[in-house]
């Protein structure tokens, strides 16, 4: 299908990762315990959960639906084929580098142990086909992530080299 619509790009994954319009990375919250002192004084504490369990597990990936809906139907297939996979938990990891204007990578953000969740439904309609664009949205689960910095020591401005800035009046 690639071939047959002159797409530049060498695999699906790359087709299907230039319709990404966003990535919703989720927050992080800190449930406190709450001890009640005397005299009715509450006081909170740090929670003792495991820091990877502070943070929401579900990101949401936004398309763009492109080429007559072309790529929504290449992720419901891989959608189906995860589900019927019975040998594999999980998908190979994801993978978000976060890049500069120089197009140099800054960070990777790499999610482990994924396990795909909902694709969100798409609707058919001519008109909209001609005025709007649509999108539609993958969601995953994940029980582990990393993130790693990409920044060359080199790069990365250091206290010794700021210089100092005095204003004359």
């Amino acid at each position: 299908m690639l071939e047959k619509n002159w797409i530049q790009y060498e695999n699906v994954i790359d087709y299907l990762n230039s319709t990404i319009k966003g990535v919703d990375f989720p927050g992080i919250r800190f449930e406190t315990p709450v001890q009640t002192l005397i005299r009715g004084k509450q006081r909170a504490y740090k929670p003792s959960k495991n820091v990877q369990d502070i943070a929401g597990h579900d990101i949401n990936i936004t398309f763009a639906s492109v080429d007559s809906h072309l790529n929504y139907w290449l992720m419901y297939d891989i959608l189906q084929k995860h589900y019927l996979d019975t040998e594999h938990l999980f998908l190979q990891p994801f993978t978000i580098t976060a890049l500069d204007i120089h197009r140099d990578g800054i960070y990777v953000i790499k999610f482990f142990e994924i396990i795909l969740k909902n694709l969100s439904d798409q609707r058919f309609d001519y008109a909209q086909q001609q005025v709007n664009s649509q999108d539609f949205t993958l969601t995953f689960s994940f029980n582990f992530f990393d993130i790693e910095y990409l920044l060359d020591k080199s790069k990365v401005l250091e206290l010794g080299m700021v210089p100092q800035i005095v204003q004359k009046l």
